[in-house]
């Protein structure tokens, strides 16, 4: 099942979230890995948007609170209830998005869906107030009172030239066309594929071979259909529009209502149960041989003792067969209990402990 999204279906979702810009902020939830923003949005009434770093974002119905607000938390709230939404962005094709609040003063939340993800809250000058999660990278640090600095972009497929893409596919030495478009144009696998299935061609051939002017035409029809997008839920994927040669489960009437659905941290498997079962049986397999090799190391340093005591030992056992020709098992007791190696007798069971 879907764990998260790309640029394309994000650029889907800013689209149905226009209808927030405006919307005031009245309060703001953090619990776990969720960031929740509660809004009353224009001639809509109440909306909850939740946010999952490097994830996803999306409406939602539910919203949890912890106990004590974390200090991200209090600075959201802070800074922003009862602000207003200026608007709402894609950063250029990236898993970027970027609100823009107004209030007294202006401040800008950046919500990061690519990698681990990140939410960061800065100042209309981008020097950054507060941050989801402090993080160093090799060309930028995100933490308080740094400079936000946006990640080095890569090819935007919504704006891309023919001429651009033509050198692209001409440079690439990606194994196929269909890599070429997922990776260096931004488009992810699904799309790169859906684009080539739309234009009949094959995706294991060589980027070189490419039609530039087809490949952006159809891109261009992807554009369009996101602006309106519908939720289509199939086994493995959420998509804005319908995938060629494949059948959906569900349709939901917004994007942003199937996305809802994504559960990022569990996977859905219809063998979760025999899995774990088997996972169980292989656990308590293992404790068991752990065990017998215990025992039989055990038995092994028992057994050399015995060999290497065996002389004394045979010579007791002997003395006490003698006895017992003779003697009752009490006398034996008596007798035996004089020998200094002879730790206790057992009359019920007949049994002797030594010390070795």
């Amino acid at each position: 099942m879907k764990k998260g999204i790309s640029s394309l279906e994000l650029a889907a979702l800013v689209n149905e979230l226009q209808f927030l810009a405006k919307g005031k902020i009245s309060q703001i939830y953090h619990k776990d890995q969720e960031v929740i923003l509660q809004l009353h949005a224009t001639g809509e009434g109440k909306q909850l948007l939740k946010i999952i770093p490097g994830k996803y974002l999306s409406l939602t119905n539910e919203k949890e609170s912890a106990l004590r607000p974390s200090g991200f938390c209090m600075q959201l709230r802070k800074y922003l209830s009862n602000a207003f939404i200026k608007s709402i962005t894609q950063k250029d094709a990236e898993r970027i998005v970027v609100f823009e609040f107004e209030k007294k003063e202006t401040f800008y939340l950046i919500i990061e869906l690519f990698s681990k993800g990140n939410v960061v809250l800065t100042d209309k000058d981008y020097t950054i107030i507060s941050v989801f999660v402090w993080q160093k990278w090799k060309d930028r640090t995100v933490k308080p009172k740094e400079i936000y600095k946006f990640p080095e972009p890569g090819q935007n497929w919504k704006k891309i030239s023919e001429t651009d893409l033509s050198t692209i596919l001409k440079k690439s030495e990606k194994r196929n066309l269909a890599t070429c478009l997922a990776t260096e144009l931004n488009l992810g696998g699904v799309y790169a594929e859906e684009v080539l299935k739309r234009i009949n061609v094959n995706k294991e051939i060589s980027p070189k071979e490419g039609n530039a002017k087809k490949i952006i035409a159809e891109i261009k029809k992807m554009i369009k259909e996101i602006k309106e997008p519908k939720g289509y839920i199939y086994d493995e994927d959420i998509t804005p529009f319908p995938l060629q040669n494949q059948k959906e489960k569900s349709i939901t009437k917004t994007y942003n209502e199937a996305i809802s659905t994504i559960n990022p941290f569990h996977i859905k498997s219809p063998y979760e149960k025999k899995i774990t079962a088997l996972k169980n049986t292989i656990e308590h397999q293992e404790d068991a041989i752990a065990m017998q090799e215990q025992n039989i190391e055990e038995n092994t340093q028992k057994g050399e003792l015995i060999y290497e005591k065996y002389q004394p030992l045979q010579k007791l056992l002997d003395i006490v067969k003698e006895m017992k020709k003779t003697k009752e098992w009490n006398e034996i007791e008596t007798a035996l209990k004089k020998e200094k190696k002879i730790k206790s007798v057992d009359l019920k069971n007949k049994t002797v402990m030594i010390e070795l």
